[in-house]
């Protein structure tokens, strides 16, 4: 069965559901409650999930920003083409370390290492079509803000 990835409008959690579900219910988000949207992309084998998920964790836990998700994706992208997949992993791990392990496990296949990169694209240009108020701010937001006032967006200076 194909599964086709969803981003969260409230949390931001990149996700795949079934095609079956996407076409016939209105999607909400597994974490949240929300309500979610297909992103446009590749569909995925139900195979591919548990990397999946287990890549939208790391993106979430490195507080990728809208800016950064859409710079980082375009250099995936660039990445693929060029088959530096490699490179592409180390420069990524830098940034986002729970990475590390899937990068190990990967080793030198190059295959292993293009499907990562190829699902990790695909979660960072969700994130990145992102509405454009959390450009400048992590995609998945504090839950508790330390001061009264800080969660909102007009102590963000906006």
């Amino acid at each position: 069965m194909s599964s086709v990835p969803t981003v969260c409008l409230s949390c931001c959690r990149v996700a795949l559901v079934s095609l079956a579900q996407a076409q016939h219910r209105e999607l909400t988000c597994a974490r949240c409650g929300a309500d979610a949207r297909v992103v446009p992309s590749c569909s995925y084998s139900e195979s591919a999930r548990e990397q999946f998920e287990e890549l939208s964790d790391v993106v979430a836990e490195a507080n990728v920003t809208r800016a950064e998700a859409r710079g980082s994706a375009e250099a995936v992208q660039h990445d693929l083409w060029s088959g530096s997949y490699t490179r592409a992993l180390e420069r990524l791990c830098t940034r986002m370390p729970g990475l590390l392990p899937m990068q190990i496990a990967a080793g030198k296949n190059a295959g292993a290492q293009r499907r990562i990169l190829v699902k990790l694209q695909t979660i960072l240009q969700a994130l990145a079509s992102m509405p454009r108020g959390s450009a400048e701010y992590a995609i998945v937001p504090d839950p508790t803000p330390s001061r009264v006032g800080e969660g909102s967006r007009w102590h963000r200076g906006r």
